[in-house]
């Protein structure tokens, strides 16, 4: 695209806009319908019955882990801190305090902000564009570091501080910082040594923005440039092109990731449920929001987020047993008048806006199956005649 823009100087920004949005589309696709089910184990049973039908490192575990991140998929987050956050974390307690994807925890502290109401969601767009860096990526890493009991960081996490807090970017000043005011050496040591680690994770997805740029110089100093505007010139193109294809696959993956557990209609719970139990169940659906669903286009868009009740009930099959399960599961949630939730995913986005500025906020819980259910599960119909919710 870059030496296609340079021949064509008329229409270069036209033809570098088109690379950009064909990037961004490409690296969220990798990270949603790809890097998603794979970590999940959705095609390690096709790897078994039909060995030659994908490649062999399209398998959990195997999947972009090691020397394979670099040729599998490449983004802001770890791959296997990714795994632990999301596929352990945040699947098996859903909208609980432990849920480190929980949007109304993870934005208290905006919720609280003594701040005008328009300023609060303008400060939205930021995340919006940036989110995997500023929070996904050294949110993730913290899930993967506190999960291993013998590393440094899991040993000596600070005492004064809660492992469910998220863990952003900008963190990086303002922790070490509050810890040395409060006269907490060690706690600022700890961030230190944290945001350092830290920093070798994104090290290689900062290459691989910058790359592109690089190559019109290294071609320029060999006299091997083949354009007429000079190498400096190109080289600004290709990282405004590299960076704009980041910040606008970032608001894509905000789009259809960020907003499915989250709204006033979704319900938050203050205890744990064992994994696969009725109660597990229906949590899936009283606190997932499905998107349009059905055809290649629509699903593709939305890189195969859009099941995601379906997926939370069962989220090691493969995208397209999503979609012929859809439908079974919606017609049995309505049979029982259990909710339901399925919209459009800007409709969704702007409903997550308005709980983390703190404008509304999600339904309270006990649990959704009463402790009287399970010893009356043997008599007929006792789910509908206690009721669906227990709210404490």
């Amino acid at each position: 695209m870059l030496l296609l823009g340079a021949a064509l100087p008329r229409f270069s920004w036209i033809v570098l806009a088109a690379g950009a949005l064909m990037i961004s589309f490409a690296r969220c696709m990798k990270w949603t319908i790809i890097g998603h089910h794979v970590s999940h184990g959705g095609f390690d049973k096709l790897q078994k019955t039909h060995p030659n039908a994908l490649p062999s490192h399209y398998k959990r575990g195997v999947f972009a882990i090691g020397i394979r991140r670099f040729f599998d998929w490449m983004d802001w987050m770890l791959p296997q801190a990714w795994d632990v956050e999301h596929n352990k974390a945040h699947h098996y307690y859903l909208s609980e305090e432990k849920d480190p994807d929980l949007v109304e925890h993870n934005f208290e502290i905006l919720r609280k902000m003594p701040l005008p109401m328009a300023l609060k969601y303008l400060s939205m767009i930021m995340w919006v564009f940036t989110w995997k860096f500023t929070y996904y990526s050294p949110n993730t890493f913290k899930e993967l570091m506190n999960s291993k009991r013998e590393s440094w960081l899991a040993r000596n996490w600070p005492a004064a501080e809660r492992k469910t807090d998220p863990v952003v970017v900008f963190d990086w000043v303002r922790r070490p910082v509050e810890a040395l005011i409060t006269g907490r050496v060690m706690a600022a040591v700890y961030w230190m040594v944290f945001f350092a680690q830290w920093f070798y994770v994104i090290l290689p997805m900062l290459a691989t923005l910058a790359l592109p740029a690089l190559w019109p110089l290294l071609l320029g100093q060999a006299g091997l440039w083949p354009s007429s505007i000079s190498p400096g010139q190109a080289a600004l193109r290709a990282l405004v092109t590299s960076v704009t294809a980041d910040l606008l696959s970032n608001g894509h993956s905000f789009v259809i990731i960020a907003c499915n557990h989250s709204g006033n209609d979704m319900y938050r719970y203050s205890t744990s449920c064992k994994a696969y139990s009725a109660e597990f169940l229906l949590r899936c659906s009283y606190s997932s929001a499905n998107f349009e669903t059905g055809n290649d286009l629509i699903d593709t868009v939305y890189g195969w987020l859009n099941y995601q009740v379906e997926h939370h009930m069962f989220p090691d099959m493969t995208p397209l047993q999503y979609r012929k399960l859809q439908p079974l599961v919606k017609s049995i949630c309505k049979k029982h008048n259990v909710q339901y939730v399925q919209m459009n995913a800007l409709r969704r986005t702007w409903m997550m806006f308005q709980v983390a500025v703190g404008d509304t906020e999600m339904k309270r819980c006990t649990a959704l199956v009463p402790p009287q259910a399970y010893k009356n599960s043997l008599e007929p119909n006792s789910l509908e005649r206690l009721g669906i919710a227990w709210l404490g």
